[in-house]
C-alpha cells in the first residue's frame, strides 16, 4: 500500500468538500440559486486556496519525518505544539470561510433588497409617466381630495359632472404621493417623491435624500443604502427625475426648471427585517456546517497528530530494535550507494576492516578488496570490484579483503538492493571466512580420509572375495591333484609292466601277456583314464575361473587419472563377479546386458566401484526386508538411450524400499539409515561424486517396502 496515494486522495476530497462547501449549503437554503454560480466558483476557489497551504505543510511534515534517524532525539512536545499550530491554521481557513461565507451571504440579501426596491421604483415610474401622458386625472372633491392650491395657476384645474359632481384635477406628482402616503400605513416598502426645491413645504426631503440629490447634481444617478427609520432597518433606494415641458404647468418658472435638468427625484425604502429574518437562519445554517466542519478537522488534526507521534514513537523502537540488532551481528553489514560508497555501517564491519565507523563512510566498496600485483588500487575499485558486485547480486561470492594494516583475509560478500525514496541503495553482507575455510578444509581432509578408508574397506571386501573365488578353484585343484596322482601310479605301474613284457623271452609272452590283461582289468585302467580326463577338464575350468577373477581384479584394480575408452557391460560383469561371493548366500543377480552398447569415456575402476556399491546396498536391503536367496532378486539392466544420447545401468531391487521422505537427502554425505557402527554414509554420496566427475547423472526412485531402483546415466 502507498500511504502518499491514500494521503493525497484524503487531500483532494477535503479541498473539493470546502470548495463545494458554500454551493452545497445554498443547495439546501436556496435551491433557487443555480449551483455554479460565479459566486459561488469564487468562494469555493478561494477556499481551496486557503486549504491548499494548510496540507501542504502537512505532507511536508510527514515526509519530513518518514525518515527519522535512529539516532536522532525526537522532540514529541513539538509535534505537540506543531498539531497546535495546525488546529490554529485550520480554525482560522474555517472561520475565514465562514465570514466569508456570511458577508456575502448578507451581500445577497442587500441585492435581494436592492432588486425588490428597483421593482417598486420602476413600477412607481411607470405609474408616474402614466400619468404625466394624461397631465394628471380628474377626481371626485371630498375630505380626502381637495382641490391642490398649487395648481391654480391651471385654468381647468376643477371641474363638474353632468349629474353636477365637483372634481378637482390631481397631477402626476400628488397623485404618487397619495399612493406613498397610502402605502405607509402598511408593512411593505414606501416611496417619496421629493427635491431640493419643493413647492410643498411638506414634501421637503429628510437628511439622506437630500444628500442623495445632491450627489444627483454632481452626476450620479443612483444612490442606495441601509438606513434605520423609526427604529427598523430599511433599504433606501433614491434615483434622479428629470424636468420635461410639462413640469412647467405645476412649477413656476421661478423654480428655473429646463428640460433635462434634475427636478428631484423618487426614494423607495425596502422594510429589511422579513429577509433579514430568512438570514439569521442561513447564517446559523453557515455557522453549525462550519462549526462541524471545524470541530471534526480539530478531532482529525488531533487524532492524527497523535497517531503520528504513536507512528513514530513506535518506529523510532522499531528501528531501535532494528539498529540494536544490526550492531550485535557477528557478519558486516554496509549501506552503499549507487557509486559503491559507504554511507552507514554497523560495528562489524568496521572491526572485520580494522576502521572506526566514521573513517568508513564515504569509502569506495573497492578499497576494502585487495588488488592484485599488476593492478593499481585505484583501478580496481571500478574496473574489477564492480562487475564482482553486479555477480553477487543476490549470490554469495568469495573475494580477498584487505584491513587497514593491509592484512588480508577470505571475504565473503552479497548484496540486495533496496528504494529509499529516490534513493538508490546496496545493502551489502560480509563475513570474514577464514575461520570457515580452516574448518572446511579441514572437514575436506577428514571426508578424504573417510572416504579413503570407505575405497579401502572396499577393497578389503573385494579382496576377502576375490580370495575366497580364487581359494574355491584352487581346492578343487588341490584335491583333484591326488586322485591324480592315484591314477599315475595305476598308469605308471602298468608301464613297467609293459616294459617287462616287452623285455621279456619269447617264449614267456603269453604268459607275461595274460598277467598284464590281469593287470588292467585289476587296475580298471578305462576308469583311470576317464578320471585322469576329468580331472584335467575341472583343473582347467578352476584355471579359467582364476585367470577370469584376475582379470577382473586388474580392471578393477587398474587406477587411472585420465579418462579413457570404457566398455558399460564389461564393468557391470566385473562388478558382478567380484561382489558374487558376498551376495550369492543372499539374492540372486539377473543380467540383462544391451549388446554392441557405444563406449564411453571415464575410469573403469571408479564406475565399476559404483556398480559394487550399488550392488552390496541391494543386498542389504533384501536382507532387511527378510527375504530369502530365492526370493532376494537384483535386475541389473543396460541400454542405449538414443533421445537422452546417453548410455544406462539400471540395478532394480525388491529390498525394503526407502521412505520418500529421505529419499532427497541419501545422496548426502554422512546420511545413513544403517544402524550405527554399519555405514559410514559416505557409499552413495560417494557413487553421486564419481557420476558428477563423469558427468553423468544417478537418479534413486523408491517405494517403501517394494524395492529401490538406481539409474545411472552416461552421456555419450
Amino acid at each position: 500500500m502507498n500511504p502518499l496515494k491514500y494521503r493525497g486522495l484524503f487531500y483532494l476530497m477535503i479541498i473539493v468538500l470546502l470548495g463545494n462547501l458554500s454551493s452545497l449549503t445554498d443547495l439546501i437554503i436556496h435551491p433557487d440559486i443555480h449551483y455554479f454560480d460565479v459566486e459561488h466558483f469564487i468562494v469555493g476557489g478561494t477556499t481551496c486556496l486557503f486549504t491548499l497551504p494548510l496540507f501542504i505543510v502537512i505532507e511536508r511534515y510527514l515526509r519530513k519525518h518518514h525518515e527519522i534517524k535512529v539516532e536522532k532525539e525526537i522532540n514529541y512536545e513539538g509535534i505537540g505544539r506543531y498539531g497546535w499550530q495546525l488546529a490554529a491554521i485550520w480554525t482560522i481557513i474555517v472561520f475565514a470561510s465562514l465570514a466569508w461565507n456570511i458577508t456575502l451571504h448578507k451581500q445577497r440579501t442587500t441585492k435581494i433588497a436592492l432588486v425588490e426596491a428597483a421593482t417598486v421604483f420602476d413600477e412607481d415610474l411607470m405609474f408616474y409617466n402614466w400619468a404625466t401622458s394624461h397631465q394628471g386625472v380628474f377626481v371626485p372633491i371630498d375630505e380626502k381630495t381637495q382641490p391642490n392650491p398649487y395648481l391654480k395657476n391651471i385654468p381647468a384645474h376643477r371641474g363638474t359632472t353632468d349629474a353636477g359632481k365637483r372634481l378637482t384635477l390631481v397631477n402626476p406628482e400628488q397623485m404618487i404621493r397619495l399612493v406613498y402616503e397610502k402605502r405607509t400605513k402598511g408593512d411593505g416598502p414606501y416611496g417619496h417623491m421629493t427635491s431640493l426645491d419643493p413647492l410643498r413645504p411638506e414634501n421637503a426631503p429628510d437628511p439622506w435624500e437630500a444628500a442623495a440629490l445632491k450627489t444627483f447634481e454632481d452626476g450620479s444617478d443612483d444612490a442606495h443604502t441601509i438606513e434605520e427609520i423609526n427604529g427598523e432597518k430599511y433599504l433606501r433606494l433614491m434615483r434622479p427625475m428629470h424636468a420635461d415641458p410639462s413640469c412647467q404647468e405645476c412649477h413656476p418658472s421661478a423654480q428655473g426648471y429646463r428640460k433635462g435638468d434634475i427636478g428631484g427625484g423618487i426614494s423607495v425604502s425596502i422594510p429589511m427585517a422579513p429577509l433579514l429574518a430568512m438570514s439569521k437562519q442561513d447564517i446559523f445554517t453557515f455557522c453549525m456546517a462550519h462549526g462541524t466542519l471545524w470541530f471534526l478537522g480539530l478531532m482529525g488534526t488531533f487524532l492524527g497528530v497523535k497517531r503520528l507521534s504513536e507512528s513514530i514513537r513506535e518506529r523510532e523502537q522499531a528501528e531501535i530494535r532494528v539498529r540494536s540488532i544490526i550492531e550485535n551481528m557477528f557478519d558486516g553489514l554496509i549501506t552503499l550507494n549507487e557509486q559503491w560508497r559507504i554511507e552507514s555501517c554497523n560495528s562489524a564491519a568496521s572491526r572485520m576492516f580494522n576502521y572506526s565507523q566514521a573513517e568508513m563512510l564515504g569509502r569506495h566498496i573497492g578499497t576494502l578488496v585487495k588488488a592484485s600485483d599488476d593492478e593499481k588500487k585505484a583501478e580496481i575499485t571500478d574496473q574489477v570490484v564492480t562487475p564482482l558486485l553486479v555477480k553477487a547480486m543476490g549470490t554469495p561470492i568469495e573475494l580477498t579483503g584487505e584491513r587497514k594494516d593491509g592484512a588480508n583475509f577470505a571475504l565473503e560478500i552479497s548484496l540486495s538492493e533496496m528504494f529509499r525514496g529516490p534513493k538508490h541503495l546496496f545493502i551489502a553482507m560480509v563475513r570474514d571466512i577464514t575461520e570457515r575455510n580452516m574448518a572446511k578444509d579441514a572437514l575436506l581432509e577428514s571426508q578424504a580420509r573417510i572416504i579413503k578408508q570407505e575405497k579401502l574397506a572396499s577393497l578389503g571386501t573385494m579382496v576377502a572375495g576375490i580370495a575366497h573365488e580364487i581359494n574355491n578353484p584352487s581346492q578343487a585343484i588341490s584335491f583333484s591333484m591326488d586322485g591324480l596322482k592315484m591314477n599315475i601310479e595305476y598308469v605308471k605301474q602298468l608301464l613297467k609292466e609293459l616294459q617287462k613284457y616287452l623285455q621279456a623271452d619269447p617264449s614267456q609272452l603269453p604268459e607275461e601277456r595274460e598277467r598284464i590283461r590281469r593287470l588292467m582289468a585289476e587296475l580298471d585302467m578305462d576308469l583311470v583314464l576317464e578320471g585322469i580326463d576329468d580331472i584335467a577338464n575341472r583343473n582347467i575350468q578352476s584355471v579359467e575361473r582364476i585367470d577370469h577373477i584376475v582379470k577382473s581384479t586388474k580392471r578393477m584394480a587398474h587406477s587411472e587419472e585420465v579418462f579413457s575408452s570404457c566398455d558399460l557391460n564389461t564393468i557391470v560383469s566385473d562388478a558382478v563377479v567380484l561382489t558374487h561371493n558376498q551376495v550369492k548366500y543372499d539374492l540372486e543377480i539377473v543380467k540383462n546386458l544391451a549388446p554392441h552398447l557405444p563406449s564411453f569415456q571415464g575410469l573403469a575402476q571408479e564406475m565399476g566401484q559404483v556398480f559394487m556399491n550399488l550392488i552390496m546396498n541391494a543386498r542389504d536391503a533384501i536382507k532387511e526386508k527378510g527375504l530369502s536367496k530365492k526370493e532376494g532378486r537384483v535386475v541389473i539392466t543396460t541400454n542405449h538411450n538414443v533421445k537422452r544420447k546417453c548410455i544406462e545401468v539400471r540395478f532394480e531391487d525388491n529390498g525394503i524400499g526407502i521412505n520418500k521422505e529421505i529419499i532427497n537427502k541419501i545422496f548426502d554425505p554422512f546420511f545413513t539409515t544403517k544402524d550405527i557402527g554399519s555405514g559410514t554414509g559416505l557409499g552413495l554420496n560417494l557413487c553421486h561424486r564419481i557420476i558428477d566427475t563423469h558427468g553423468g547423472e544417478i537418479i534413486a526412485e523408491s517405494e517403501a517396502g517394494k524395492g529401490a531402483c538406481f539409474t545411472v546415466r552416461l552421456f555419450v
